[in-house]
């Protein structure tokens, strides 16, 4: 009788393992049925859907492949990657219903790659992301970034400095290169409150921190790198993980330095801490994102080290990328329109009648023209081209109702490019666009260089004042020239949309410019 019985467990046994694989997938296959009402781009495989088309490329190759996919007219299409649906949001009226809805904050699992855990931009529970966002607005106040000019004109002007023996209108010179280094100078001053250009190991630092961009740019975008164990029998993780190590190393010293520092002023009088300001940097330090981290509390309890190791990570990376990157592409474009930077010089020169003028926050906002140049290479160069979200609850797009859990990706790049919005010369390098009465007439989500929505850049204006002060003081001081055609400049993906290959100008002293021939 026993033996008889055991085929039958048995079978009962198989029975259930089936019935559950089987209940798993068709509750699967519910849950997403709403894609079948979304268009898919082409070129999809059974079973792997697109996820070939996104497997063992580098950032150059990856980068065109996600505009390739996003070149499209449509207001909604759809990747599939193995099983998972991914929706791809094209339409400023779409954007903008998922951008500002309140139940939208969260994002997907890619952001975990990063390694960020709780900074602002990765930071995958919206809850979290709201409060801590609210506890380092104060950070980033209009007051406090007025302060932070002085600071970006002395590292400007050292970056001139630097530059000035370069400057003979023939050598090629790498901008980006010098620039980077400044804006980093520039992000440790205000962010952290110390001085990087005397600390040992900066150079390294930048090194490390370009080799961990692109190590992450090619994971997020090849599919194939997603599963960690995989990954981390990779040559990139190695270079990644060697990069990280030495990355946390050096903020981590920064922040125990901070912590000390704070302990020690918490034990003196005001009037003593008061006395310690030996300059403007120094009495800026206590507005510094460094101590709003240190000082913030979630539900009671302090950040631990980590954490605020990720957020300061996070503020350095996205705030050097952004303005050494536009600055150098703002150069690249007006040397390419030697008229435009004409008048850029002009509205300059009107403004601050003297190259040794000091700069300020309102003095830099008479800058309306700059402004223009500025946006109008955001449109065309969105340092950070693709944002990606994680539905929180139900959402309606073009009567397509998504469930929670979804992936929801944008892509500025492609929408700064949509001819319905920006003419049939998209491509061309045009300030014009951002005249009042033509940003009145288009639609309010067509241009989003820093994301837009309640999950927006926290540092897009802090970005302006950095970009407007340097590129005044590299102006005013040199004509931009370069061989580089626009036509040419191709781009690859390293989270922050980057240049294929050297940021090559020549520069020439606005006090040598008479002195030459029309073929110097």
């Amino acid at each position: 009788m026993e033996n008889s019985a055991a085929p039958t467990v048995l079978t009962y046994v198989i029975f259930l393992v089936i019935f559950a694989f089987w209940w798993v997938v068709v509750r699967y296959l519910c849950s997403i049925r709403y894609a079948w009402q979304i268009p898919s781009y082409p070129v999809r495989i059974p079973v792997l859907g697109h996820t070939l088309m996104f497997s063992g490329k580098n950032t150059e190759w990856a980068f065109r492949t996600m505009v390739r996919v996003f070149r499209t007219e449509q207001r909604l299409t759809k990747l599939v990657l193995g099983p998972i649906p991914v929706v791809l949001v094209h339409h400023p009226d779409l954007l903008q219903k998922v951008l500002t809805s309140a139940d939208m904050y969260d994002k997907p699992f890619v952001y975990d790659m990063m390694k960020l855990g709780r900074g602002l931009i990765t930071e995958r529970n919206g809850w979290i992301w709201k409060q801590t966002r609210k506890a380092v607005n104060p950070a980033f106040s209009q007051k406090i970034l007025s302060g932070f000019v002085p600071i970006f004109d002395s590292r400007a002007k050292k970056l001139v400095e630097r530059l000035q023996p370069l400057a003979d209108g023939v050598t090629g010179i790498n901008l980006l290169e010098y620039v980077a280094t400044s804006t980093l100078e520039m992000i440790f001053s205000t962010t952290m409150g110390c001085k990087l250009h005397e600390r040992p190991g900066e150079k390294e630092y930048v090194y490390h921190l370009e080799r961990i961009q692109n190590s992450l740019g090619e994971r997020l975008l090849n599919v194939d790198k997603y599963l960690e164990p995989l990954y981390r029998f990779s040559s990139s993780f190695k270079r990644e993980m060697k990069s990280r190590v030495f990355c946390d190393a050096f903020a981590d010293k920064i922040i125990q330095e901070r912590r000390a520092k704070i302990e020690r002023e918490n034990n003196n009088t005001n009037e003593e801490a008061e006395t310690n300001y030996d300059s403007l940097e120094e009495h800026l330090k206590s507005n510094i994102f460094l101590d709003e981290i240190l000082n913030f509390r979630l539900e009671g309890t302090p950040l631990t080290d980590l954490e605020v190791s990720e957020h300061l990570r996070t503020m350095m990376a996205a705030g050097n990328e952004t303005s050494a990157l536009t600055t150098c592409y703002v150069c690249l474009f007006l040397a390419q329109n030697p008229e435009i930077q004409e008048k850029v010089l002009s509205e300059m020169q009107e403004v601050f009648n003297s190259p040794t003028i000091e700069l300020n926050a309102e003095s830099l906002k008479q800058l309306q023209y700059t402004d223009m140049v500025i946006k109008e290479t955001l449109r065309l160069i969105p340092v950070v081209p693709f944002i990606s979200r994680e539905t929180g609850c139900e959402i309606e797009l073009d009567g397509v109702r998504i469930p929670p859990g979804q992936i929801l990706v944008m892509n500025f790049y492609a929408l700064h490019r949509r001819k319905d919005f920006w003419g049939d010369e998209p491509e061309r390098f045009d300030p014009e666009r951002f005249r009042p009465e033509a940003i009145r007439q288009r639609h309010p989500y067509a241009y989003a260089p820093f994301s837009a929505g309640f999950r927006n850049c926290i540092g897009s204006r802090y970005a302006m004042y950095s970009l407007k002060t340097m590129l005044t003081r590299l102006l005013m001081a040199f004509e931009v020239r370069t061989t580089i055609r626009q036509e040419d400049m191709k781009f690859k993906f390293e989270i922050t949309m980057k240049l294929v290959g050297p940021h090559t100008v020549q520069l020439v002293r606005r006090n040598q410019i008479g002195n030459q021939t029309p073929n110097d």
